[in-house]
């Protein structure tokens, strides 16, 4: 992971948005449930206020990607799937 995840660009911040994909856009969301970094309460409001279509919880820490890559995978092909029907 810290091969790909990069410092966010200073350029990110200084973005204008008009609307926010997330109130238009289907959404999936995924909790980790040991997560030490984002509280997983904090989460399920999250996925709540964006109106998810599908949430999954996962035993995993805030690194789900990596202990759980099937579950998060399968996820991600769901989201996929449904999106370009």
């Amino acid at each position: 992971m810290a091969v790909t995840q990069k410092a966010p660009l200073a350029s990110t911040f200084g973005n204008t948005i008009s609307v926010p994909a997330w109130r238009t856009s289907l959404l999936w969301y995924q909790i980790s449930s040991e997560d030490r970094m984002i509280a997983p309460e904090n989460e399920k409001r999250m996925s709540a206020r964006l109106g998810a279509k599908k949430v999954i919880t996962l035993a995993a820490s805030h690194a789900s990607l990596a202990s759980k890559p099937v579950e998060v995978a399968a996820l991600i092909d769901e989201a996929a799937n449904e999106t370009t029907k």
